[in-house]
């Protein structure tokens, strides 16, 4: 077992970490204790197996953060370049005694105007910064709140996704102008405003849908077949620096893409925790909450998630009602804080048993509902309703 130290301020801000030997992820990184009034915060390094007196072994360490950047300056006009800094240190916290560091940055863009020189010297922490031009758009999606919902008679599932979404890059310093928009489009230049967002879904969905807060978006393209789904969705208007876009997607899929039933008639529904656009960019989450609703009558229900368990905040199952139910469908509700585009590819795995009884509970309550309709409509159509003249002496 190893430690490794990170500073408090980077702690609060971490989306994952992960620690490998010899190639493969197989160590893990464990929290130790929060403590509040240090500045450091320890994680543990659990090695596959203990390493024998005199023996090395050596381990690549990587996590990643929410935040890491701020514009500089943080008000620019529509057509200037976008400037990013990254604060860090220079070397890296160690809870070992270590003679010999080297650190090494490497950015997307080759224009950097300022970054700090560190000179020779005892190690220890020291701050630095590099400035860099940065040409897209700083995603940050402060909350997503994601829907499924699976049928079994509709074999079925149902997706839909709430963003609030908003770009961290450089304000504005002046009015946005439409009509300079419009002209810098011919040329189609590098911009930092989010012009369009690509969600790539899973194979056979269809019945897309898209909205805002003022109604359906017709800017978007859905295009389907055999080998991918994909949704274009662009935003009503081009969203710059310090601007919010909240929006809704939707889409359907066929159940036997995420469902599948065992010999022994239990069910195994498999679905990604987080699908998501898919940006040059990169894109990150302040907070994901997935809420999976299983059909009504589900029994024996237990579930598991790939996402680590230091990100996960709640965890728990409560009854939701919805039309035409009648006890109620099981929901089972998953939040996660500081996530990044890595966790796309974590699953969320649920298994129940369906009874023959319950999956016939809401076509009995569809035929009642119907039959007592008409029921009614016979018993009004049948009284004798009218008024007659009495004549007094």
């Amino acid at each position: 077992m190893k430690l490794l130290s990170i500073s408090a301020i980077f702690a609060s801000l971490l989306a994952s970490s992960a620690a490998s030997t010899e190639g493969r992820s197989t160590a893990k990184v464990l929290p130790v204790e929060y403590d509040n009034g240090s500045d450091t915060q320890y994680y543990r390094i659990q090695l596959p197996k203990a390493l024998k007196a005199g023996e090395q072994q050596t381990i690549g360490i990587s996590f990643s953060y929410l935040k890491a950047y701020a514009p500089l300056p943080s008000s620019i006009r529509q057509d200037e370049k976008q400037y990013l800094t990254y604060d860090f240190s220079a070397f890296c916290q160690s809870a070992y005694v270590t003679a010999k560091q080297k650190t090494e940055v490497k950015f997307s863009s080759s224009n950097i105007p300022d970054f700090t020189t560190i000179g020779e010297g005892r190690l220890r922490s020291r701050p630095a910064r590099v400035r860099f031009e940065f040409t897209k758009p700083v995603l940050h999606v402060a909350t997503l709140e994601r829907d499924i919902e699976v049928s079994h008679w509709g074999g079925n599932v149902a997706f839909e996704e709430r963003y609030d979404l908003y770009n961290r890059g450089a304000n504005m310093s002046s009015s946005f102008s439409r009509v300079k928009w419009q002209q810098s489009q011919y040329s189609n230049p590098t911009t930092w405003a989010l012009k369009e967002l690509k969600f790539p879904l899973s194979v056979g969905s269809a019945d897309t849908y898209y909205t805002d807060v003022i109604g359906n978006v017709t800017t978007s393209r859905f295009r389907s077949n055999k080998r991918e789904a994909l949704l274009e969705a662009k935003p009503r208007y081009p969203v710059f620096g310090g601007w919010k876009y909240p929006f809704t997607i939707g889409w359907n899929a066929n159940a036997n893409s995420h469902l599948r039933r065992t010999e022994s008639g239990e069910y195994v529904l498999n679905v990604p925790f987080l699908e998501g656009p898919k940006q040059p960019e990169g894109i990150e989450y302040s907070e994901v909450r997935l809420q999976v609703l299983l059909p009504e009558g589900a029994e024996n229900i237990k579930f598991y998630t790939t996402i680590p368990e230091s990100a996960i905040t709640e965890s728990t199952t409560t009854i939701r009602r919805t039309y035409l139910d009648t006890v109620g469908r099981t929901a089972i509700i998953i939040t996660a804080k500081n996530i990044v585009d890595e966790f796309r590819g974590r699953e969320v795995i649920i298994t129940y048993t369906y009874p023959l009884l319950a999956g016939l509970r809401k076509p009995l309550v569809i035929f009642l509902s119907t039959l007592s309709i008409f029921v009614a409509g016979w018993v009004v159509g049948g009284l004798n309703v009218g008024f007659s003249r009495t004549t007094r002496k």
